[in-house]
């Protein structure tokens, strides 16, 4: 009987051999099966890896089940991605070699000189402009040598090395002044690599050489210093000008003024800054303004102007130059001026005692030839008037012409008077207080004074003796206070004060009176001049004057008070000194 499985083995009855033919291939179509199942698990698996090398997420079987994947051919997309990729890889190596190419063109090219510095102060690289600037010609490779060694010529770096502190905070240090081999230059270090803990491993060194900026600054300074030095010493020089200078700009503005200006016109520096050049010398005669005139390069020479000030009147020589540019263009005008105030009162007496001298020996022979004549007919003229015989009108016109000679008479006698004072020296052997003199005389002018309603004041100082005759001295104060009287009429004030001042002593008398016509001031002195109405005066009161105030060495002066008066100042030197 047989067995089922045989039964089984063989349903359709087929013979032993093709069974086994049938076993095997259906074996090995298994193992065909198991083999590409492990083929198709190997190209997914390394698919996946490419993938993810790439950057991109693996396959997933419900995305991609085997067949699918076997017929796409991965591994053939992939060698041909990998072939564009190479492709692109080369074109960028390509383009990298150029930029590299282009990069060390400009590293070589750039205008400052840059290194590469290791932790160790070893250069790594440094382009051409640096080993132009501080490497040494004999050496022909840099690279591994220390910076301090090759740039700085020292055994290690210094404090002032700006790339110590980029290796120690890892920040960027700026040093705007260095200097090496005799070299000024301005260092940038900055961070060029680090390391995984983030300590700074090397540095770049940016070295700008200002060398030529220096030497220029440092030249600078010193045209600056000799400039400053030679200003300081004009500055000296015009300070120490005994006569007034002072500079203009285009507008005729004060833009400098030394110190014997501002203490000549008593003025202080802002003031005088805040004046114009023309509204300072405001006096100027018309003839002359073009002393002012910026555009005008003419200079000018001893312009004399009258200075009103504040508190007194100046006469000035004043001279102008212009001033002129790099390209003659004339910006403004120095002008320089002296106070001639003085000068011109001593000209004034000078003149005044030559003339004074003059007239006085014209009138001595004047007055003897005249003093003969008048005597006989003032004699006659009275002889006839004792006569009983005489008609009314005779009488009338006899005492008519003894009247005149007495008249004519007394004029003699002051031209004798004055002719005897320019020609006989003063006593110097008499002193006298000067008080005592002006009190003597307001004294004999008192009822004077009081009969015209004049209060006088005086302001008197402790005065030491001085070398004059007491009576002359009274002579010349009365005539002054008389004048003073005169001119004020009635109802007014003159004030007397002394002082001494220096080796002088001084003598004013001011009135409340009119003043006198500016025309006339520097006439005053002298003899037969008389502002009076013709036949009060004969002109020779204060000639006479000027010349015993002469005699003595002192001087007269006469001026315009700024509120409306005059001034009359007398002034004598003390004993064994002289005036001026």
């Amino acid at each position: 009987m047989k067995s089922p499985s045989a039964k089984n083995n063989n349903p359709a009855g087929l013979p032993a051999k093709k069974t086994s033919s049938l076993r095997t291939l259906t074996e090995e179509n298994q193992r065909l099966r198991d083999e590409n199942v492990r083929y198709t698990r190997y190209i997914r698996e390394k698919t996946n890896q490419l993938l993810e090398v790439m950057g991109t997420q693996p396959l997933r079987p419900e995305e991609f089940d085997d067949s699918e994947l076997l017929s796409l051919d991965p591994i053939g997309i992939i060698a041909g991605s990998f072939a564009q990729v190479y492709e692109y890889l080369n074109q960028t190596i390509s383009d990298l070699s150029e930029a590299r190419d282009e990069l060390q063109a400009i590293f070589d090219a750039t205008g400052v000189g840059i290194s590469i510095i290791d932790q160790d102060f070893a250069i790594i690289k440094c382009n051409e402009k640096q080993r132009e600037l501080l490497v040494d010609n004999q050496l022909d490779n840099v690279c591994g040598h220390h910076c301090y060694e090759v740039y700085c010529l020292k055994n290690g770096p210094g404090l002032d090395c700006p790339a110590v502190d980029t290796f120690a905070t890892g920040r960027p240090v700026v040093v705007s002044e260095v200097r090496k081999k005799d070299k000024y230059f301005q260092l940038v270090t900055t961070p060029y690599a680090k390391d995984e803990h983030g300590a700074v491993t090397r540095v770049i060194e940016v070295a700008l050489d200002i060398t030529a900026r220096k030497k220029a600054e440092e030249e600078e300074r010193r045209q600056r210093g000799y400039y400053l030095a030679e200003k300081s010493k004009l500055a000296s020089v015009l300070q120490s000008l005994s006569e007034g200078l002072l500079v203009t700009d285009s507008r005729n503005r004060i833009i400098s003024i030394n110190g014997a200006a501002l203490q000549i016109l008593d003025l202080s520096q802002k003031q005088a800054q805040e004046l114009k050049v023309n509204e300072l010398f405001a006096d100027c005669p018309p003839e002359a303004r073009t002393i002012f005139n910026v555009d005008n390069p003419d200079a000018f020479q001893n312009i004399e102007i009258l200075f009103r000030g504040e508190n007194k009147e100046l006469l000035l020589s004043v001279n102008a130059v212009p001033l002129f540019d790099g390209d003659g263009n004339t910006i403004g005008r120095v002008f320089t001026f002296r106070d001639i105030t003085d000068e011109k009162h001593r000209q004034e007496v000078l003149h005044r005692t030559e003339k004074l001298a003059a007239v006085g020996q014209l009138s001595a022979g004047i007055a003897h030839e005249l003093n003969t004549p008048l005597g006989s007919i003032l004699g006659y003229a009275r002889l006839l008037l004792k006569g009983s015989n005489l008609l009314p009108e005779q009488r009338e016109r006899l005492a008519i012409i003894a009247e005149q000679a007495k008249k004519s008479s007394a004029i003699i006698r002051e031209l004798l008077n004055f002719s005897r004072l320019s020609a006989q020296p003063p006593d110097r052997t008499i002193t006298c207080d000067l008080n005592k003199v002006v009190v003597e005389t307001i004294k004999v002018l008192q009822t004077e004074l009081d009969k015209r309603f004049i209060t006088v004041h005086l302001d008197l100082s402790m005065l030491p003796a001085v070398t004059a005759d007491p009576k002359r001295l009274e002579q010349v104060l009365v005539n002054i206070v008389l004048n003073s009287a005169q001119a004020i009429g009635s109802n007014g004030e003159i004030n007397i004060a002394s002082q001494c001042s220096g080796h002088e002593v001084q003598i004013t008398v001011k009135d409340s009176g009119p003043g006198i016509p500016p025309k006339d001031l520097s006439r005053i002195f002298d003899p037969f001049f008389t502002t009076k109405p013709v036949g009060q005066g004969t002109g020779l009161g204060l000639s006479i004057c000027a010349g015993i105030i002469n005699d003595y060495g002192g001087a007269i002066d006469v001026r315009n008070a700024p509120g409306g008066g005059t001034i009359f100042t007398i002034i004598l030197p003390l004993p064994g000194e002289t005036h001026g």
